[in-house]
Order: structure tokens, then C-alpha cells, then sequence
């Protein structure tokens, strides 16, 4: 089974902007890249093909001008509309568990230490 997008549709594209942490074909086909960080370096969530929502905390410092994915997007918004919206990981995440389905109900604080199981 093939994931993602491929270069033929990427190369396509009028405008992409990447975030990533090493070059790879995709950032090779960006416009703009972002320097984001890795698993290890920000807090968040994954959720796994099975639906296991689990939470992952940083561990070590980004380096350089890395940044978590969601920061970039809070000052685009804030650049583009005025409006502030979340300031932190959980705001975010209990932001979207209202607006997707999957996760309703769910909050940063009940996926507690060793995650929760979503239908998807």
C-alpha cells in the first residue's frame, strides 16, 4: 500500500511549503521550507492506524530556529486574521477533539499517561 502524495501531483502545485527536520524529495519540490522539529523535540499527540491516541512529551531542546508545526501555524493566523487562537499544545488538541468527530469528548487531560482508544 503506497501513503502520501507523490511528486507528480507535489511538482504540480502552485505553492508548497514544507516543514521538516532532514531533506528528502519533498522538501526538494518546496517553495518554502520550515524548520520544524522532531518527535523528540515538541509535545503533542499521535494516533496510531488502530486509533490509539497517546500523548508524547518533548525531551530535548529544538536546535536553530526549529519550531513545533503548530507555532507556525498560530502566527500565520495571527499574521493573516489578528486573531491570537491557542497559545499552547492543549488548547490546540482540545480545540480540535470538538471539531473532529474521532475524538469527541476527548480532552488533553483525559488522554492521561497512557492514552485513550478512538473508533475511526
Amino acid at each position: 500500500m503506497k501513503h502520501g502524495i507523490g511528486a507528480d501531483l507535489l511538482g504540480k502545485l502552485e505553492t508548497l511549503i514544507v516543514s521538516d527536520i532532514l531533506p528528502s524529495q519533498t522538501t526538494e519540490l518546496a517553495h518554502y521550507v520550515l524548520p520544524g522539529c522532531a518527535h523528540a523535540e515538541k509535545r503533542g499527540t499521535f494516533t496510531s492506524i488502530k486509533g490509539r491516541v497517546q500523548k508524547f512529551m518533548k525531551a530535548v531542546e529544538p536546535r536553530g530556529d526549529a519550531r513545533p508545526e503548530w507555532e507556525f501555524l498560530h502566527d500565520l493566523v495571527y499574521n493573516i486574521t489578528g486573531q491570537n487562537g491557542f497559545v499552547s499544545i492543549e488548547g490546540l488538541f482540545n480545540q480540535m477533539a470538538k471539531e473532529v468527530s474521532a475524538f469527541d469528548g476527548l480532552t488533553w487531560a483525559s488522554l492521561g499517561d497512557m492514552g485513550v482508544n478512538v473508533q475511526i
